[in-house]
């Protein structure tokens, strides 16, 4: 049986490159909370907000990016966040907590509401949707919280990847 080309990632590693990079931006905010004596949780949670939320940017375009190398298409994509199955005691995917973790970082200021799908996303998992809440119910550290409670960007960037394995999986099987 011949190898089939769709079985190597060639997006992961510029990933991976992204992921290490915010992981380094995210241990200067840390370094920052263990020497300066003004700099406290709240302070490290409004300078990281940001920083994870880049993170689960390049996670979603990474998805949807491998959804259409794995399919030819992206029309459905919303069906392939789900193949990895609900997080226990929710009803979604790791998958989509992840997507809309992206949509809520990137449309938090902007007017106006969150699009429904985004909205109820974070509803389903206990998350904060109101734009003007404060940063220590930020959806983010919500979400981070569920992925990982050490919110671990390595242990995120596996449950995007086995994700991608079992695309291909089924894929590649179908």
């Amino acid at each position: 049986m011949a190898a089939n080309y769709l079985i190597i990632d060639y997006r992961f590693e510029s990933l991976s490159h992204i992921i290490n990079g915010l992981k380094k931006s995210i241990e200067n905010l840390e370094l920052k909370l263990n020497t300066l004596d003004w700099y406290d949780g709240l302070w490290l949670r409004e300078e990281s907000e940001p920083v994870y939320g880049l993170a689960f940017i390049a996670f979603q375009n990474y998805i949807n990016s491998t959804i259409k190398d794995i399919t030819g298409f992206t029309k459905d994509k919303t069906n392939f966040y789900k193949i990895n199955g609900n997080i226990n005691g929710f009803k979604n995917s790791q998958i989509e907590l992840i997507i809309g973790l992206a949509n809520y970082i990137k449309h938090k200021d902007d007017d106006g509401l969150f699009h429904v799908g985004t909205k109820s996303l974070l509803k389903n998992f206990n998350l904060n949707s109101n734009k003007d809440n404060d940063i220590d119910n930020s959806a983010i550290f919500g979400g981070l919280s569920i992925l990982d409670d050490k919110w671990n960007l390595d242990k995120i960037l596996t449950i995007v990847i086995l994700w991608r394995k079992q695309l291909y999986d089924i894929h590649s099987s179908a």
